[in-house]
């Protein structure tokens, strides 16, 4: 793990710009993702911050040594060093078993690196490990933070990918053809996951319902949930989730802290 920020770092943004999410501004970027291809939902603004001279760091909470190996290519690839990245250790599928573990490890790295903008997944019952990701940034970062949708909810047959459950306050980013590219050579990077597979029916299936190109946009907003004792979804879907045994493992994990 890097053990100090980088002295040298671009110019922050202005307190006024803070709140807008897909702000070019070069500034100190930290993604924190839970598992080596998550990135994937937003790869190709990283890819993006990378190449018009923000300082971009990355943290996974989870990872096995393969997983490790495949996230440090992708890191290469879009131009981020190897001492900014950050891996956790939790065990896929219990991270929320793992958060007092974790919290210290989660703080030591937001003082180590001093973000000015952090991203992380949204606290949307997709999956658990998500949440938790979610929840430890929240612990650790006392500064507006961003959420990325991937998918919800862990109820739902075919769950919704990169659409947030409820849009508002989200900005949605056009991605340009070179960063397309760059989104589909990242998207077949994880070779030990079935995440290629996955996407490619999501696209289909996306295109079919009329909502669009999964590739061609990318979708950022304000943390949204302040409550995470609360499902955060709409309803009906909202009650089914607060019924689930996999809510109630949350609510467990979040009593314990």
């Amino acid at each position: 793990l890097p053990s100090r920020a980088l002295d040298h770092r671009p110019r922050p943004p202005n307190e006024a710009k803070l709140m807008e999410p897909f702000d070019p501004t070069p500034c100190r970027w930290l993604f924190a993702m839970t598992h080596p291809d998550d990135e994937i939902a937003i790869v190709a603004w990283m890819y993006h911050l990378v190449q018009h001279g923000s300082e971009v760091w990355i943290s996974w909470t989870h990872h096995t040594p393969i997983r490790e190996a495949e996230g440090r290519r992708v890191a290469e690839r879009l131009g981020i060093p190897q001492e900014r990245l950050f891996f956790h250790g939790a065990a896929d599928g219990n991270v929320c078993d793992e958060l007092n573990r974790l919290r210290d490890p989660f703080a030591r790295m937001m003082e180590s690196v001093k973000p000015d903008r952090v991203v992380t997944t949204a606290f949307e019952q997709g999956h658990l490990d998500h949440d938790s990701t979610n929840w430890l940034v929240n612990q650790a970062y006392d500064r507006p933070i961003f959420e990325i949708p991937l998918y919800y909810s862990y109820l739902t047959r075919i769950p919704r990918i990169n659409r947030f459950a409820d849009p508002t306050g989200q900005s949605v980013r056009d991605v340009p053809l070179e960063e397309q590219a760059i989104k589909l050579e990242i998207a077949k990077s994880y070779p030990s996951q079935a995440i290629w597979k996955n996407l490619l029916f999501a696209e289909l299936r996306a295109r079919l319902m009329g909502e669009g190109s999964l590739v061609k946009t990318e979708r950022m907003r304000v943390q949204k949930a302040t409550d995470f004792n609360k499902v955060a979804l709409p309803e009906p879907l909202a009650s089914r989730v607060a019924a689930s045994e996999r809510w109630q493992r949350w609510l467990r994990a979040l009593q314990a802290t």
